[in-house]
């Protein structure tokens, strides 16, 4: 027993060797396969990654990117183009202003006369002591003066300027000159003087004049109506003399422009410096 012992011991130590053999052996078969496995499934996950890469929305996501940047930019240009469009119509305001502005830069009409050269001026002369009218047409001008009595004288002359000098029989005459709607000067009568400032007249007011013809003699009547509708009048019996024959007129009807003397009408006609009437 003795002697196989060693016997014994190396076998067992062969089939120990030779088991570890198979198993190793068997071992590193299996080992391959899964290594190979392991590769296979790791390259063929590197196909499926890269078969997955085309329908990756990660290439669509980095495309939609640039994409984005445009439309983020659009609203960008879009918000300029408010601002152009904003700036377009002040622009075009401001261009059209100078179209708005052209009738004022039209000519500006010429400056009315302050000087009418058609007008009738009427007053009170100085101190109360009569009337006078003034009635200027043009380059013409008729005056008449009187106390409602027995001073009162006609005159007629030119017009220069501004300037007015006017004659009558009797050395009766006027000088005055007229601005800014007054006749200012003096007129004189039956040797009378008086000074006036007479401004224009208004509505019914004015000369008025009346002439008949009875025997053989020219009957005259003149009536000065003021603005503030005081009448004054005289009247000649014979206007033909050179002799003094004024007396007070009879009233004036406004509305029929008619006076009567006694059993004579007497039909007045304006001596109207706007009209021309009278002269």
């Amino acid at each position: 027993m003795k002697r196989n012992t060693p016997l014994i011991t190396l076998l067992v130590g062969a089939a120990l060797g030779v088991v570890l053999l198979v198993s190793n052996m068997l071992a590193t078969p299996s080992g391959a396969p899964v290594s190979y496995s392991a590769a296979a499934a790791s390259a063929a996950s590197v196909p499926a990654t890269a078969a997955a890469a085309p329908s990756s929305p990660a290439p669509a996501a980095t495309e939609s990117s640039p994409a984005s940047a445009p439309s983020s930019a659009s609203p960008a240009e879009s918000s300029a183009a408010p601002a152009e469009s904003s700036e377009a119509p002040g622009q075009s305001q401001a261009q059209s202003s100078p179209a708005v502005s052209e009738p004022a830069s039209a000519p500006s009409p010429a400056p009315t006369r302050t000087t009418p050269t058609r007008a009738t001026y009427t007053a009170r002369v100085g101190g109360g002591g009569g009337s006078v009218a003034v009635a200027v047409h043009g380059s013409k001008a008729i005056a008449y003066v009187c106390n409602g009595s027995t001073v009162e004288g006609w005159m007629r002359g030119t017009v220069k300027g501004t300037k007015l000098v006017l004659t009558g029989k009797n050395n009766a005459h006027l000088t005055a000159s007229y601005h800014a709607g007054k006749v200012t000067g003096d007129v004189k009568a039956h040797g009378t003087d008086f000074s006036f400032s007479a401004p224009t007249a208004t509505k019914s007011s004015g000369l008025y004049e009346a002439t008949v013809s009875v025997q053989g003699k020219t009957i005259k009547a003149g009536w000065i109506v003021l603005n503030d509708g005081t009448q004054i009048g005289s009247l000649e019996t014979d206007a033909d003399s050179d002799a003094p024959s004024a007396v007070p007129a009879p009233k004036l009807d406004l509305a029929t422009m008619t006076a009567r003397l006694g059993d004579l009408v007497l039909h007045a006609v304006p001596v109207d410096g706007v009209t021309g009437s009278g002269f």
